[in-house]
Formats: C-alpha cells, sequence, structure tokens
C-alpha cells in the first residue's frame, strides 16, 4: 500500500504521538521524552521502558524491542492493517484519505473486504436476535429479564436478543446473501457432518452481543434458561475478530465512561455479561467481565487504559480460587491498584443490588479489600484454624505472603493483622519473618552509589551517549573503549558493570532490565542514559561523535590518573617505588598521545 508520501507527513503531523500514545498509557515526561509502561499487546512490566520521543515522532520499548510512528503504535495497540491504522488516524482528525491504484493494495484490500464482511454478518445477526426478543415470539425471554429488573431501555442499551431455534438464523442469512463459509468464519452457526446441517450456533438462547471499544459486534453470548446438563453460557467460537482471553465485556461503554469524564477514577471487574447489566442498570457505567475465563496480561493491558485502580466483584464461588489470585496478581503486575469486594455467602453482585440496594453495593466497594488482605483472608479459609497444627501451618504461609511485601511499615501492619487472626503473638510472628531467606541485595550497587563525582556537563552527556551505544549495539561501539573509565555517576557505573557482566556470560543486553537492576531512584538518570542517543542515532555524525566522546572520558580517566601518580611520586621516599611509578606514568602517558588517534590499548 503506497500513499503519497506528503499526505502521510500530513497525517503524522496532525496526529501528535505523544497526544495519540497518552489515550492507551499515562505517559510522563522525564529529561525530554515521555516514559510509561509499554502499552503494547503481549508485554507486561513493571517499570517503564515504553519511551516516546515527541521531537523526532517516534516511540521505542527497550523491553519487547518495538517502534515506529504513530502509525505502527496504532497497528500493534489496535491490531489493525496499515490502511486500517491510516483511517483511523484520519477519522481522528478529520483528514480525508486520497484515492489510489496499487497492486499492492490488493492483499490488504481483500483483508478488509473479509472484515467488514464478517462484521456485516454479525451486525445483521444481532438485529436478527433483537427482533426476535418480543411478548409474542419470546415471552419465556421477556419474563426472565423482567425477574431481573432488566427494563426494555437497558436491552436496547446491550442489544439483547433471542434465538427461538436452530434453524431461522442460518435460513435468514442465506436470504440476505452470505454464504455459509462466511458465517461460520463469523462464528456464528455451527455445522454438524452427519446431518450435513447448518445451525445457529447459540439456539434457543437470550443472547447478548459482545461488543468491541469502536463499537462493533465482534461476538455473541448464549444464557439457556432452563436447566440442563451443559453449561448455561456459552460464546460463539473465537474468530479473527474474537479471542475471549483478548477481550473485556462492556468495554464499548467503559471506553465512553473515559471519553465523557478522562480517566476512570476506577473499573469494577465482574465474571459475567448479567453482573455487568445488572450494576449498569443500577447506575455503574465503570463495569467489565472477564467473560468466565481466567485473567489475562492482554486484558490487563487493555484495563490500565482506562484507569489504575481495579475493583474484583466476583461471586462467592469463585472466591479463593487459585486461578482469581494469579489473576488479580497479573493485574497488579500490569500496574494497577488492585481490591476485592467481599459478597455475602452466596450472593452475586445482583443480588446484592436487587435485595439491598445500590447503596449496599457501593458500601461493600468502599470496604473492598487490598489484594494482600484479601490473601490472607485466603489462606485462613483453607485452614483448620483452631487447631494447633492448621494454626501453624495458616501462619507459615502467612508469613510467606508478607514477606512479598516491599515495605517495612506496610509488613508491620501486616504482622499486626495476622497476630489478630491467628492468636500467636506479634513477637514470634516477627522473628519468623525475620528468619525468612532475605531478598537478594546488590551490595555493589549500595557500594557504587556511594560515590558521586563532580563532572562537567560534556562530562555527564559523553558517559551517557557511550553507554547507550554499546546498550543498543552499535557496530562501532566496542565495550573495550570503557574498559578504563571511572564513571561519575553510580547509575552509569551500574550500567557499565551490567554491560561488562552480559558480555562476559556471552548473554544479550536488554536495557529494559537495568530498571528493576538499578530501581527507582536511578530511574531518571537511566531514562537520560536511554534517550541519549535520540538525536545523534542515525545520522552521519553518530560514529564521530561516539568517537569524540571515548577519546574525552579515556583522556580524561588518564589525566586523572597521571595526575594521581605524580603525587604519589612526590611523596614517595623509597627509590625503587618512585621508579616504578615513573615507569606506570609514561606508560599513561603514551596511551595519552595515542588516543588522539583511537589507538587504545
Amino acid at each position: 500500500m503506497n500513499f503519497d508520501d506528503k499526505f502521510i507527513e500530513q497525517l503524522k503531523s496532525k496526529n501528535d504521538i505523544v497526544e495519540v500514545v497518552s489515550a492507551y498509557c499515562n505517559l510522563e515526561q522525564k529529561g525530554g521524552a515521555y516514559w510509561a509502561c509499554c502499552p503494547l499487546p503481549g508485554h507486561m512490566e513493571k517499570t517503564p521502558s515504553f519511551c516516546v520521543n515527541q521531537v523526532g515522532q517516534f516511540y521505542k520499548c527497550f523491553g519487547c524491542g518495538r517502534g515506529g510512528d504513530v502509525i505502527r503504535f496504532i497497528q500493534e495497540v489496535e491490531s489493525l492493517e496499515f490502511l486500517e491504522a491510516v483511517k483511523l488516524l484520519c477519522d481522528r482528525v478529520g483528514l480525508e484519505m486520497p484515492t489510489f491504484s496499487n497492486v499492492d493494495e490488493q492483499k490488504s484490500k481483500e483483508n478488509k473486504q473479509k472484515k467488514e464482511r464478517y462484521l456485516a454478518i454479525l451486525k445483521d445477526t444481532a438485529h436478527f436476535y433483537v427482533n426476535n426478543l418480543t411478548e409474542e415470539k419470546a415471552p419465556e425471554y421477556i419474563d426472565y429479564l423482567n425477574k431481573r429488573q432488566i427494563d426494555r431501555k437497558t436491552q436496547r442499551a446491550f442489544g439483547i436478543g433471542a434465538s427461538l431455534d436452530y434453524t431461522s438464523l442460518p435460513k435468514y442469512l442465506l436470504e440476505k446473501g452470505y454464504s455459509y463459509e462466511d458465517m461460520l468464519s463469523a462464528g456464528v452457526v455451527s455445522y454438524n457432518k452427519e446431518r450435513g446441517e447448518y445451525s445457529d450456533f447459540l439456539g434457543k438462547r437470550l443472547i447478548i452481543p459482545i461488543i468491541d471499544s469502536f463499537k462493533n459486534v465482534i461476538a455473541f453470548g448464549g444464557r439457556v434458561l432452563g436447566k440442563t446438563d451443559f453449561a448455561k453460557y456459552k460464546n460463539t467460537s473465537e474468530t479473527s475478530l474474537f479471542i475471549k482471553n483478548q477481550c473485556l465485556y462492556n468495554i464499548n461503554n467503559l471506553k465512553q465512561a473515559k471519553r465523557v469524564g478522562g480517566k476512570l477514577d476506577f473499573a469494577i471487574m465482574v465474571e459475567g455479561y448479567m453482573d455487568v447489566i445488572s450494576l449498569y442498570t443500577a447506575g455503574f457505567d465503570n463495569v467489565v467481565a472477564s467473560m468466565g475465563t481466567s485473567l489475562t496480561q492482554m486484558q490487563a493491558k487493555i484495563l490500565k487504559r482506562y484507569t489504575d485502580n481495579v475493583v474484583i466483584s466476583y461471586d462467592g464461588d469463585a472466591a479463593g480460587q487459585n486461578a482469581t489470585i494469579r489473576g488479580l496478581e497479573i493485574l497488579r503486575d500490569a500496574g494497577l491498584n488492585v481490591k476485592v469486594i467481599k459478597l455475602p455467602d452466596g450472593l452475586d453482585p445482583d443480588d446484592v443490588i436487587k435485595k439491598h440496594g445500590k447503596s449496599a453495593y457501593e458500601k461493600l466497594i468502599s470496604e473492598a479489600k487490598l489484594l494482600i488482605d484479601y490473601k490472607l483472608d485466603v489462606l485462613k479459609s483453607r485452614f483448620d484454624t483452631s487447631t494447633t497444627s492448621g494454626r501453624r501451618e495458616f501462619v507459615d504461609s502467612a508469613i510467606k505472603v508478607i514477606r512479598e511485601v516491599e515495605k517495612s511499615f506496610e509488613q508491620e501492619e501486616l504482622l499486626k493483622q495476622l497476630s489478630q487472626m491467628s492468636g500467636i503473638a506479634y513477637e514470634y510472628l516477627r522473628r519468623d519473618l525475620e528468619k525468612l531467606p532475605n531478598k537478594t541485595v546488590n551490595t555493589q550497587k549500595t557500594q557504587v552509589k556511594e560515590k558521586e563525582k563532580t563532572v562537567n556537563d560534556g562530562t555527564v552527556l559523553a558517559e551517557r551517549f557511550v553507554l547507550c551505544a554499546l546498550l543498543f549495539k552499535k557496530p562501532y561501539a566496542q565495550i573495550s573503549d570503557i574498559e578504563s573509565i571511572e564513571f561519575s555517576s553510580w547509575v552509569r557505573e551500574e550500567t557499565a558493570n551490567y554491560i561488562f557482566d552480559k558480555t562476559d556470560n556471552e548473554e544479550d543486553l536488554v536495557p529494559s532490565m537495568l530498571f528493576d537492576i538499578i530501581g527507582s531512584d536511578g530511574a531518571k538518570e537511566l531514562n537520560e542514559i536511554l534517550t541519549s542517543g535520540d538525536l545523534i542515532f542515525n545520522t552521519d555524525a553518530e560514529n564521530r561523535y561516539y568517537n569524540d566522546c571515548v577519546i574525552k572520558l579515556v583522556t580524561d580517566s588518564l589525566n586523572n590518573d597521571i595526575n594521581a601518580l605524580r603525587s604519589m611520586h612526590d611523596n614517595e621516599m623509597d627509590t625503587k617505588k618512585r621508579r616504578s611509578i615513573v615507569q606506570i606514568i609514561q606508560s599513561k602517558t603514551i596511551k595519552l598521545q595515542n588516543i588522539k588517534t583511537r589507538r587504545i590499548k
């Protein structure tokens, strides 16, 4: 697909990359660039390694390695073809797309047409189901919705419908001009080889359409009303448009809520469609469902676009399961602050609202427990704490959970809480906690952190650029260039040590790992190092600039050594030692002369 260069330039100039990216993550400006945890699919991280350069209008993730311009970003984050990404950006700024003809566009056009055909099938299927939901055609479905207090306004808002049988939908779609092959690809029908028949995939169920953030119907969920030997809920099969563990139900309304009021204070995560619909009816528009699946990294990443805080509201049957806790940890690892609502036994969110009203559910939200407190409650439910052995097992497991908490004051509070839960004195619990193996401490980092030197700005810039070139494996950058350099900052010294260690062990350099090694204290300087090549890389001057930086640093280092040696020589009384110092000075002087031609020994 070839567009005119001027059009692409115009499109990019109207879509500032910082503005576009900020809709998907919280960007923080540091040292002339913007940083965030990577919002791209498939990459989860705790510390920011995703960088957006506003001057150059490009992004780069130092963790997963992906990067590019604003068009490439939209392709990655929204899983779109190039043409679709261009159209989205055009629509965003009201720019008209040019018309063109090119043989290279054929495949992209075919993919687009196929996608549009599937979306049309899904849209027509949704209308078909909605038209079935009437008192005359589907009285049992209307009765069920009335009992759930889901009124017509809510039914229309969520596009709720009904499947009355197994044969009407395929016939309807066939009459609309769709092929059975396309119906199968869209996921709305199934095929029985033995009978040679096509049937409604969700036959005889209440239908809930699943809508993406662009307001497209991409799949359906179905609920059977009567008692059956199979699951009450069922989704249409996964397709190119619908991958279940990468979707959140009601994300379209969550996006609208963010668009109206900005980033949400929090989002409520429930299990299923009906919980979402009931909460929405009660006035909660910040609710989504994981649709019964264990939470995934992709779902966490999607949620992070809209809020920093999530409240989990699963029913009692899900509480305490390992999969639930793992899902909560996935949310936490995505940078979300996680709390868990403790629902009354046997009740789901809909039950609470129906029996006790909206205010009762709001009270549960205000009392939601932090993830660590929830984990302790789950642990307690697994052991019989009325027995000595059960109480001991509970305490042993709980202390290991508390050990995961990094802040000392939080550990103190949790130990006091555990003391109350177990009846064991705080002092004994503290002693048991201290017996656990310490977390790995980087003593080298602690030592080097104490060493800071006052140097001029030129030295700082040179140190940063040389390290940056080495981290990004520039062909002209050699590790031998920094062997004699003593860096003036503990962060830069630590970065150099990382490069040495990885090179010695023949391991790949992964710049994002440095965020975990160095920690929050040095994150700002590390950002400066990683972005120091932004304006120099990919220019004719980068090799020469690197060379000049190495010359400066090695020259400064040698001059400092020579001056120190001369001072030692003047204060030394032993003739042999004085002669030895002179030899070292001469050797370093030769290196100083050679450095000007980059003959570094």
